[in-house]
């Protein structure tokens, strides 16, 4: 947080400096390159050109990205406290959605297990047809047979679904 909020102060103070520089164009870079040098950033922009071409104003652009990259380097904190930060999000992030995912497999486990039972119904029909045919001798026992095993099956499966997401809903 303090870090967060000494980086709005400069940056707002480059963007004060801006104006202030348009106004009175005289200055070279001043503050801006005061406040890139109070947090360190000469180490690190070494290689980058602060000197511009005799009487030409410094771009927004300019200052904005070196504050950008002052910013960077302020926020990248250290490595340890990074890490544990890293750590932390990744932990709350992994109990948020293995908790989604978790309530996500029941659903899936009690609608399916729905599914399965309404097939259940639909193939019973199917078989108390059967058997009365074959009650009437027009239809053979293996028809009936068939019809009954895959009611049995399908009601195996929507009772087993049912049973599993109780399981789980238990775990959550």
């Amino acid at each position: 947080v303090h870090r967060v909020l000494r980086l709005l102060r400069c940056l707002s103070r480059a963007g004060s400096y801006l104006a202030e520089h348009k106004a009175k164009k005289g200055r070279a870079l001043g503050q801006a390159e005061w406040l890139c040098r109070s947090r360190g950033a000469e180490r690190y922009n070494k290689g980058m050109s602060d000197a511009r071409t005799p009487g030409r104003q410094p771009s927004l652009g300019a200052a904005l990205g070196a504050k950008t990259g002052s910013a960077f380097r302020l926020l990248r904190g250290s490595p340890g406290r990074n890490k544990r930060l890293l750590r932390g999000v990744q932990s709350g992030a992994a109990a948020f959605f293995g908790s989604i995912l978790g309530t996500l497999r029941v659903l899936f486990l009690e609608v399916s297990g729905f599914i399965f039972l309404c097939f259940t119904a639909i193939i019973i029909s199917a078989f108390l047809r059967e058997y009365r045919q074959y009650s009437l001798h027009q239809s053979g026992l293996e028809r009936v047979l068939l019809a009954g095993a895959i009611s049995a099956m399908f009601l195996y499966f929507g009772i087993s679904s049912f049973w599993r997401a109780r399981r789980k809903r238990s775990r959550i």
